[in-house]
């Protein structure tokens, strides 16, 4: 009876100790992207809970996705401001994009777990764009929550990379 109690203990604490991720909706390219082509990838408004918004996580974003498409192709650019699908487009042809990354953060939760119980919780929406055609090739609507048992220093934009390499690494 104590093993099955102590296995139980162990097991709630290892499944307390991990990130959680979800796809809830995806949409993957009929074909992987060109990796010689170039992508231009958006920066979203800043992610917000309630009343709190929270500075640099657009920018948070933006990086990430940079990071996940630069081990795909060498030609990858990022916007310095959000911006309109319309005014990236126009910057996408002046510079002979042909690709479009349009992040949008819908949640995010910089909680402080340690104490609380409750996770840092993130959901980003992804959408890629023919920059030429302005037609949606691909979109991802993915969400992450941190792990539960933590001492501090966990971020939501420490659940980005997973999210994001999970829809990059399907678009090529």
């Amino acid at each position: 009876m104590k093993r099955i109690l102590l296995l139980c203990l162990v097991a709630g604490l290892m499944a307390a100790c991990s990130h959680k991720y979800a796809t809830d909706a995806i949409q993957p390219p009929q074909q992987r992207l060109d990796r010689a082509a170039s992508i231009y990838v958006m920066m979203p408004e800043n992610g917000s809970y309630g009343g709190t918004r929270y500075a640099g996580s657009g920018r948070h974003v933006s990086l990430v996705a940079f990071s996940a498409l630069s081990k795909y192709t060498a030609k990858v650019s990022a916007g310095e401001t959000p911006e309109t699908l319309a005014g990236a487009r126009a910057k996408a042809e002046a510079a002979g994009v042909a690709y479009i990354l349009e992040p949008t953060i819908l949640n995010w939760e910089d909680r402080a777990t340690e104490w609380s119980g409750r996770p840092d919780r993130i959901t980003i929406k992804l959408v890629l764009w023919d920059a030429k055609t302005g037609l949606e090739l691909a979109s991802s609507l993915a969400r992450a929550s941190s792990k539960w048992a933590t001492f501090g220093g966990d971020h939501p934009q420490d659940l980005l990379p997973v999210l994001m390499a999970n829809f990059v690494d399907r678009l090529y």
